[in-house]
């Protein structure tokens, strides 16, 4: 019966001992896991800002110049104002007006 009681007070203490000491256990357990790769994304492509968002250009405005190409900044910013005036039908001053807020909304980084 002493040797029972020993036995058994030899396996608590030894399960008493890995329970304090399991967290040691687990941390070296995961520390030796390799890292999981680093994925690169790509950045997503920079979305065309529409003429709309200038000072002046409403929706008919807007729908007039993206129909004749010109619904972007940019291709705003590159264009003529004879092809503006043409476009959305205002006058050539209302044209260069617009081409230069597309200049400078195009050199104005966001």
């Amino acid at each position: 019966m002493k040797r029972v009681a020993k036995v058994i007070g030899f396996v608590v203490a030894a399960i008493a001992l890995v329970w304090a000491m399991r967290d040691r256990f687990i941390s070296v357990a995961t520390s030796r896991e390799p890292e999981p790769p680093a994925f690169k994304a790509e950045p997503p492509p920079p979305r065309a800002v529409t003429v709309d968002s200038l000072d002046g250009i409403g929706p008919v405005f807007a729908e007039r110049l993206t129909t004749a190409g010109l619904g972007t900044v940019d291709a705003l910013a590159k264009a003529s104002p004879d092809r503006v005036t043409e476009a959305a039908g205002v006058s050539a001053a209302r044209a260069r007006t617009w081409i230069d807020l597309a200049n400078d909304s195009a050199s104005t980084p966001n």
